[in-house]
């Protein structure tokens, strides 16, 4: 990891992270966090080096290696070792020597799959410090999962948990100051481990053998893409020598309290340090960079705390309901006139209160006010961002959040059979307001419960991961894990009453280190079976079955359908032969049967096919082209729709008023690998099509169309911080622009509300196949068509376009059928809207977020032929 950022973005420090605790025993592993790595203001008796340079690693014939001889070998490597440059793991390595193919063409990850088969050897030569006193650490940021340490060919640790970050003194192994040292890793293949393990007796029956291994679930199935599983190994975060001096920061924690009228707030500080008593002093400044209180603290066995007031706090805010304000303490530890160490935190004041039940009707609610205010949870849920390794991709990660806001989501759900991201994940969190809902790291169905030693690495586990992230006023709740109890059920059975993990370790864990936050059991979880819509939160299945009451859940959590990513998108990891087999049909005419080519289904996940949209509305596709738009259409509308009522919070025809439901986070944000399935960002971080429908159904002010098989309704539901007032107009027009009714009322709704505003009955037999309704407030302007789209009678259209600065505005004459902008030949475009329907004579003007580098963009609709607009005269 880099430097930390301050509140304005800029590098304050290179350093490395530091530990949230450790016992000093030589030799002996510890727990780790590298939450609130150090900021010094000034130079600090502290040495940290990241080892990022002078790696070899290579591949072993033995599951008992000569750790001499490797140690020798590592001290002047031959051509057998291949040099790599931390952090990477084994597959980085070999795709970036040419070893591999590109796993994620083709068939091409099954070539690789060996990898995760064999033994591994990771080595480092490095110089020893200038002489210290007192302990020197090795830090291990990320080790996956089974190894062991050697330094200069002497065991210092056994690591087998990915999760974890582990620390060891190693003073008395190291060289003499300035000379070399060999650091040795060597990994044990996890899926030897799998054949070979032995469950203890009266463990559950079935219980999958990866599930005694603390590492990625998703790594050991296709699920993400990668068939037929794509098994990591290797240091997939830094390393890091640390000579810490006479006395340092082991750890700082922050609790905010806020008054209820929110004109005060309490800032209560615990600074945890090691070695000789020393000083500590103090600054908080404000969102606005200046000095806010100071002050200093005596120690009380090696702890310090206290208290700081702040009059008038400027509150942290989900970026959807004002700013995400950010305070930073300055923490630094002396003695005398010596800095040894200082650590910079920020902080962010805020209130953040579940609820359970509706006060007015005691009904069952998943609710979040946050200061005071009823907050709709818009967002999705964050798969690993990269399928290869498990390190940490900086550039991939920033424009997945930034299209998290441009999507105008507050939430995202850190998913529990991935990876848990590095702290600078979380710091553009909170700089953003973008909430997160974090799964502990415990997937589908249940665990080991009958073995201490994997228990007791479990609390470590999670114990060390709510050290690392409880300071950042982004983290919304504590969640067990991804379906832990769902899966049970499913599988007609019940977690064990007195269950370790989910009833006693983790609820103990968050209640000693972080009583501010909610711990919820799992996700889903609640009500008659885990999965119930009408308490807790509820993950969409409804692709396979019948969910009653689910049209409007408390919370949805998992939400969506299967897709393809865009034409271009495809190119890059399938040839024209597998996107479209010369003479393939498409038309289903066998019951169940997928309707797309052998390499879809491959390049999907295993029943993906009984997942998709209702595809039926649509005419049957004739090319890769048709189908990508046939499905991604049918996820999108399927999203809208969803989205929609849920906002509107009762199910269609029920009287307004007390709104159900109180978040919506789709299944999912990105993808892994480049794969055919839930998505609304493909691999390639171009948005899908039902990307751009979820973000008009996410609109702050949403205006939205009821029907039931008697009325047609039009909704205003206010999720904005302010009042929505105006006049909301409502027409119903042919589609060559002919206005055949008007309706017109003024509305005022209040933040957090919901209102059915008008009853259409008024307008009369609405032709379905040659009619539409458009409605309007404010800024939003939406459509509604009355049947599937294969039966519309549309007139062709003309559509006209124009650069203006760096927009593009559009026209047509009569309604034009899901206009679509996009930058041929070209991944990764970014359009302020696309794949929307337009009204005869409006104009709209479309901003381009991210062009992609290209010169030229072309628009074209359903009934439309293309027009092209450049972008350089």
């Amino acid at each position: 990891m880099a430097g930390r950022l301050d509140l304005r973005g800029k590098v304050l420090s290179g350093k490395a992270p530091t530990k949230i605790r450790a016992i000093l025993v030589t030799f002996v592993v510890f727990s780790l966090s590298l939450a609130n790595g150090p900021v010094f203001a000034e130079k600090t008796a502290r040495a940290q080096t990241t080892l990022t340079d002078g790696w070899h690693i290579k591949q072993l014939e033995t599951d008992k290696p000569d750790v001499a001889q490797l140690t020798r070998e590592a001290a002047a490597p031959d051509n057998a070792w291949l040099e790599a440059r931390m952090s990477a793991q084994v597959h980085d390595v070999l795709f970036a020597r040419g070893k591999i193919s590109d796993p994620h063409v083709g068939k091409n990850a099954a070539e690789s799959a060996w990898v995760g088969e064999k033994d591994w050897a990771y080595a480092c030569k490095f110089v020893s410090p200038e002489e210290t006193k007192g302990p020197v650490f090795l830090r291990f940021g990320g080790l996956d999962t089974l190894a062991e340490g050697y330094l200069n060919g002497k065991h210092i640790g056994s690591f087998n948990n990915m999760y974890r970050e582990y620390v060891v003194d190693v003073a008395k192994r190291l060289a003499p100051p300035g000379k070399e040292n060999v650091l040795l890793i060597i990994f044990s293949s996890p899926l030897r481990f799998i054949k070979e393990f032995q469950p203890p007796a009266g463990e559950g029956k079935g219980l999958p053998k990866f599930k005694y291994l603390r590492k990625c679930h998703s790594d050991f199935g296709s699920y993400l893409g990668a068939r037929p599983s794509f098994v990591k190994v290797g240091v997939f975060r830094d390393v890091v020598l640390d000579a810490p001096g006479p006395s340092w920061i082991e750890d700082v924690w922050i609790r905010s309290e806020l008054s209820p009228d929110h004109k005060r707030a309490t800032l209560r500080v615990e600074v945890a340090t090691s070695g000789v008593e020393a000083s500590l002093d103090w600054v908080l400044a404000g969102p606005s960079d200046e000095a806010v209180a100071s002050g200093s603290a005596k120690p009380d066995d090696g702890k310090f705390s206290f208290a700081i007031r702040v009059e008038d706090p400027e509150l942290w805010w989900p970026r959807t309901h004002g700013a995400p304000n950010l305070y930073r303490l300055q923490v630094s530890l002396k003695t005398g006139r010596r800095l040894l160490d200082s650590r910079s935190v920020s902080v962010g004041v805020r209130d953040v209160k579940p609820v359970f039940s509706d006060p007015a009707t005691g009904e069952k609610r998943f609710r979040f006010d946050v200061n005071g205010r009823p907050i709709f949870m818009r967002g999705a849920d964050w798969a690993p961002i990269e399928g290869l390794s498990h390190c940490w991709g900086r550039d991939r990660a920033k424009k997945l959040l930034d299209l998290v806001e441009h999507g105008r989501m507050n939430v995202i759900r850190v998913w529990g059979e991935g990876n848990i991201p590095p702290q600078e994940f979380y710091d553009e969190c909170d700089r953003r307001g973008i909430f997160i809902w974090q799964d502990f790291m415990f997937g589908y169905g249940m665990h080991p419960t009958d073995d201490p030693k994997f228990l007791e690495n479990c609390r470590l586990e999670v114990e060390g991961m709510i050290r690392r992230l409880r300071n950042h006023p982004c983290i919304l709740l504590w969640v067990g894990g991804n379906e832990n109890h769902m899966g049970v059920d499913f599988a007609g059975g019940k977690l064990k009453g007195g269950d370790p993990l989910f009833e006693t370790i983790m609820p103990q864990a968050v209640s000693k280190l972080d009583g501010t936050r909610l711990f919820h059991p799992s996700s889903p979880y609640g009500g008659r079976v885990p999965n119930w819509p009408l308490e807790g939160d509820w993950h969409d299945y409804t692709t396979l079955t019948f969910s009653p009451e689910a049209s409007v859940p408390c919370y949805a959590s998992e939400v969506g359908r299967a897709s393809a990513p865009s034409l271009t998108s495809m190119r890059r990891f399938m040839s024209e032969e597998e996107l479209w087999p010369k003479g393939y049909d498409a038309a289903i005419r066998t019951p169940g049967r997928p309707a797309w080519p052998p390499m879809w289904q491959y390049r999907s996940v295993d029943g993906s096919w009984d997942k998709v949209g209702a595809v039926e509305r649509y005419c049957d596709p004739a090319s890769a082209e048709d189908l990508i738009r046939v499905l991604g259409t049918a996820h999108g509308e399927y999203l809208r729709e969803r989205v929609e009522r849920e906002r509107r919070g009762v199910p269609d025809g029920a009287p307004a008023g007390n709104r159900r439901c109180w978040g919506n986070m789709v299944w999912r944000l990105n993808d892994s690998w480049p794969i055919l399935y839930w998505s609304v960002v493909d691999y390639y971080l171009e948005p899908k099509i039902p990307y751009y429908f979820l973000r008009r159904a996410y609109a702050p002010v949403l205006v939205s169309f009821e029907r039931t098989p008697d009325k047609i309704g039009v909704w205003v539901t206010n999720d904005s911080p302010a009042p929505a007032k105006g006049s909301l107009k409502v027409r119903r027009l042919r589609f060559n622009g002919t206005v055949r009714g008007e309706m017109q009322r003024d509305v005022e709704v209040k933040p957090g509300e919901s209102k059915r505003c008008l009853d259409l009955t008024d307008c009369g037999p609405i032709s379905l196949r040659e009619e539409f309704l458009e409605a309007g407030f404010g800024a939003e302007n939406v459509t509604c068509l009355l049947t599937g789209e294969r039966y519309l009678h549309l007139p062709r259209a003309r559509l006209t376009a124009r650069k203006v600065d760096d927009r593009i505005e559009l026209a047509t004459d009569v309604f034009a059928r899901q206009v679509l902008l996009e930058m041929e030949g070209r991944t990764g475009a970014v359009f302020e809207d696309n794949f929307f329907d337009l009204s005869p004579g409006q104009k709209r003007i479309i901003a381009i977020v991210d062009g992609a580098g290209g010169n030229e963009v072309s628009i074209r609709a359903l009934n439309a032929e293309p027009v092209r607009v450049p972008l350089s005269r």
